[in-house]
């Protein structure tokens, strides 16, 4: 799912914040999150996205929506006691030469544990049976496991911060900031994965307690290593109004990419 490196696209990683006091040093200058209502992603040279947030009366997450020049993107989440269902639906105006669109339409139902957590998503587009579990410690991912494809992905916590992920085809390491700011409803930790992702989008259980500072991930199968840093800009109330993002790849090919997400509250 990274941009600049072979990740298995079923895994889904939920990393973001945990309430702390003010100005203590769990990075966070006030227990209560702010919720995102729009992210701008800039990538240097390339193209500007933006993004749209909606959430219901109980502040959960309800549409996700960006237009680019030729097509649209559109998330839409519903809620019905213990199940969550998400519709992925995609526009495509040059889908042929006459300008008729092109819908392709995606719906995942997922059963909430007791904490309102994703533990079980099913994909209803492929039927064949196929589902990913989702395991917690403490109200920590612990793990995930699809039935019929991608190897168990397994999670490391240290002192309230995700250390570290592994699956079949790589290893994840993670370093943290000692920048302090108000924590966001959205997964920083994993916000490469702006397109879209439920780890970015904070479904899956308690939230690092830090900022990230950088990932490391490392192929199991090639020389491939993946370095992506992350620099933080702040508002003068303690918010995180951009983060700066650089991806550099190394092994066998090498290549870089540097963008900027601006959050807007």
């Amino acid at each position: 799912m990274k941009k600049l490196f072979l990740i298995v696209a079923a895994i889904f990683v939920a990393v973001s914040f945990s309430a702390c006091s003010d100005d203590d040093d769990n990075g966070h200058a006030s227990d209560k999150p702010v919720l995102v209502k729009q992210y701008i992603v800039t990538e240097v040279g390339e193209y500007t996205e933006t993004y749209n947030i909606e959430y219901d009366s109980q502040n959960r997450i309800s549409r996700i929506y960006t237009k680019r020049s030729s097509s649209e993107k559109e998330y839409s989440f519903s809620y019905e006691g213990n199940m969550l269902t998400e519709t992925d639906t995609e526009t495509d105006y040059d889908y042929n030469d006459n300008g008729d669109p092109y819908i392709y339409t995606t719906i995942t139902k997922c059963e909430l544990n007791k904490d309102g957590y994703i533990e079980k998503a099913i994909d209803t587009y492929y039927d064949n049976g196929d589902y990913t579990l989702f395991s917690y410690k403490d109200g920590y991912l612990q793990s995930i496991q699809s039935k019929n494809s991608s190897p168990k992905c397994v999670y490391n916590w240290n002192n309230g911060n995700l250390a570290s992920y592994e699956n079949g085809a790589e290893v994840t390491t993670i370093t943290y900031s000692q920048v302090v700011a108000t924590p966001t409803n959205l997964d920083l930790n994993f916000v490469d994965e702006y397109y879209g992702s439920y780890n970015f989008w904070g479904f899956l259980g308690k939230k690092s307690k830090n900022l990230p500072e950088k990932l490391v991930i490392k192929s199991k199968e090639s020389a491939n290593t993946l370095t992506i840093t992350y620099q933080y800009e702040l508002n003068s109330n303690k918010t995180i109004s951009k983060v700066l993002v650089s991806e550099v790849q190394t092994g066998d090919h090498n290549e870089s990419r540097n963008y900027s997400i601006k959050f807007v509250y």
